[in-house]
């Protein structure tokens, strides 16, 4: 009798172990897809856009040097549009991410998940689709 009660208490363990391992996995993933895995979305920085180089800080209050951050409303070829935001930290900050800052008129290709922007380059009109132009003018 005391055997049989063993079994089953560590049978019981085991499927409570095998579903939180499926639990966790099953989180991770969806965590994984929501932070790292990026959509293409495109946009044009409009004309009146404010890009002079400002300080920019980090989540801590560190000074991180010169940039600017950027707040844009991008479109997908799927009709999805949102907005996102993203730091340019300017030439001379001494950061290895710095780059030019992207002017007014000029066309973005920008990589974002659902939380963060991964990338972004400036391309030429042509390379934005047709249906996108529409939107962004």
């Amino acid at each position: 009798m005391m055997k049989s009660k063993k079994k089953t208490t560590l049978g019981v363990v085991i499927a409570a172990v095998a579903i939180l391992i499926l639990v966790v996995a099953v989180l991770g993933r969806q965590y994984y897809q929501d932070r790292y895995v990026p959509s293409d979305y495109y946009t044009m920085i409009p004309l009146d856009y404010d890009v002079v180089p400002e300080p920019l800080y980090s989540s801590n209050g560190e000074l991180m040097g010169p940039g600017k951050e950027y707040t844009l409303t991008v479109y997908s070829v799927d009709g999805e549009y949102r907005e996102v935001s993203f730091n340019v930290y300017a030439p001379g900050s001494g950061l290895a991410a710095e780059r030019e800052l992207p002017q007014p008129g000029e066309y973005l290709l920008v990589k974002a998940s659902k939380t963060i922007v991964t990338n972004w380059d400036v391309v030429d009109k042509s390379q934005v689709p047709e249906e996108i132009l529409k939107k962004i003018g």
